[in-house]
């Protein structure tokens, strides 16, 4: 080997063993809150894109079996003007098999019937407004991610025509 080559390989710096740890160290923190972050708000566009179209199932399921439908979900055909599901426990249970399990058991589910004047009438009759309310509580899956609960609402509201 020459003398020049040699003085080269003794003038280029040494690396430390251990700069690829400690850069490692220093950055993995920040990309996975981030990466959890974004997985996180992935979950809470699902749930709440789901809450929204569960309860425009139970509204469309409540206008479909309005008071006047030739089809009652408990028996034979309803009497004009009287409700198949006065209760709204029909109109419940589709908001939560809209959901298909993805919130169990926590959606608060809530039906009214409304006039056209505002007045709470539950007959479900024609011409009456329903409007389904839906509320469920979100926990955040990773404890990384330092989110309390946060209540999701939805609601929606259609006019019986049946």
């Amino acid at each position: 080997m020459s003398r020049i080559a040699a003085s080269l390989d003794r003038a280029r710096p040494v690396r430390v063993a251990g700069q690829a740890l400690v850069e490692f160290a220093i950055v993995a923190p920040v990309f996975f809150m981030l990466l959890f972050g974004i997985i996180e708000a992935g979950r809470f566009i699902l749930y709440y894109e789901t809450l929204n179209n569960a309860t425009r199932e139970g509204a469309r399921y409540a206008i479909v079996n309005g008071a006047n439908s030739l089809t009652c979900p408990t028996g034979p055909p309803a009497p004009k003007s009287v409700s198949c599901n006065p209760s709204g426990s029909h109109v419940v249970q589709r908001v939560k098999d809209a959901a298909f399990d993805v919130m169990g058991a926590g959606i608060n589910v809530t039906p009214h019937w409304y006039q056209s004047d505002g007045v709470t009438n539950g007959d479900n009759g024609r011409g009456m407004t329903i409007t389904v309310v839906a509320q469920y509580t979100y926990q955040s899956l990773v404890p990384l991610v330092p989110l309390p609960p946060i209540t999701i609402t939805a609601e929606s509201s259609l006019v019986i025509n049946n």
